[in-house]
């Protein structure tokens, strides 16, 4: 159910989500402080459930390191 709110918040901005397994991979372009805050709140749902992120413009996600040039 957790991660149904995460689709839902990238699908209404248009932006892309991936998931392998327990990797998940999405793109945001809003604030920083947006998106910490929304990630932050996805931790708060279940108590069992942790996410550990990183934030920036190169990012490794499963054997590929993705680097956004343009934004």
């Amino acid at each position: 159910k957790w991660q149904k709110n995460i689709v839902e918040e990238q699908t209404k901005t248009g932006e892309f989500h991936g998931r392998y397994i327990d990797d998940i991979f999405m793109t945001w372009n809003r604030s920083e402080e947006e998106l910490r805050k929304f990630l932050d709140n996805l931790n708060t749902w279940h108590p069992n459930i942790k996410l550990d992120y990183k934030i920036g413009n190169s990012l490794p996600f499963l054997d590929v390191q993705l680097t956004n040039n343009n934004g």
